[in-house]
């Protein structure tokens, strides 16, 4: 008796087309022995014509083209909502900014059971409370405990030390980081958001650091923060300015933050405008 076939890897429980693309390969190989890399290139569908393309795209030094990634998908023989995620699948790894990552993983969360979808879900419990970006950004200082009771005390609100391990265990399960040896290290320093979703979980997540914000009035001295308001009328034309002004002020910021080097501190930077009077 011929013992049961393995199930073909399904695209949706992927984030990377690659690690799919691997899978896939092992797949074949044990229905078909024999089938490689070299057999599934000489697809004629495919048009390649170099027999070290498929490798150096496994390793991520080749990528698909729009004519590539209909080949694949036709080659790959699948079809409907499996056919759509994987083109928006190698998009969304290919996208050289956050906007366009943003774009792409906004229509691969919307397959029901995708590992976007997943992943969505995860954004809501992380962005529901302060302290799961704080212990993110504070596990990529380079002497960030490893403890969870340790990692409390550290904290703009020491917590419990249960609820540290559980803000662990969700930062784990979204690949943003990592276990190792001697604790965690950060895997993925950029978090992708499907924006439909950021109505009022944004609101919650800015009341959450509004709340931080005032609790530092008196937690912290004058040389350790920051504040500052200012009160002034303006045009229409003039507010949108002044909001585009903040946009690149805070772009400023994340260029000086990738520059440093040494961190030592999680720091929390919020910006509110907003109307305090208005003529009709």
């Amino acid at each position: 008796m011929n013992p049961p076939k393995p199930p073909a890897p399904a695209v949706t429980a992927y984030l990377d087309f690659r690690s799919f693309l691997k899978d896939w390969f092992h797949y074949r190989k044990e229905i078909q022995p024999g089938y490689s890399m070299r057999t599934f290139a000489r697809n004629p569908t495919l048009g390649i014509s170099s027999t070290s393309f498929m490798t150096n795209l496994i390793k991520g030094a080749r990528n698909l083209t729009q004519r590539q990634r209909l080949a694949f998908i036709k080659a790959l023989k699948l079809e409907g909502a499996e056919a759509e995620y994987f083109d928006f699948l190698v998009q969304f790894n290919q996208a050289k900014t956050l906007d366009e990552k943003n774009y792409f993983f906004s229509h691969l969360s919307k397959h029901r059971g995708s590992q976007a979808k997943l992943l969505l879900e995860r954004q809501y419990a992380f962005f529901a409370k302060w302290h799961h970006s704080v212990i993110w950004n504070y596990l990529g200082l380079p002497r960030s405990e490893a403890a969870p009771a340790r990692i409390a005390k550290h904290l703009a609100e020491e917590l419990p030390a249960e609820q540290v391990q559980e803000s662990l265990d969700l930062l784990t399960g979204m690949g943003l980081i990592k276990k190792t040896a001697n604790g965690y290290d950060v895997a993925e320093r950029h978090l992708v958001t499907d924006k439909v979703f950021m109505g009022q979980v944004a609101k919650d997540y800015h009341r959450e650091f509004l709340r931080i914000a005032s609790a530092a009035l008196d937690r912290y001295p004058a040389e350790k923060r920051q504040f500052n308001v200012l009160a002034f009328s303006v045009s229409d034309k003039g507010f949108e300015a002044v909001k585009q002004r903040i946009s690149a002020f805070l772009q400023e910021v994340r260029e000086i933050v990738d520059r440093d080097a040494d961190m030592n501190q999680v720091n929390l930077l919020n910006i509110q405008l907003f109307p305090g009077a208005r003529i009709p």
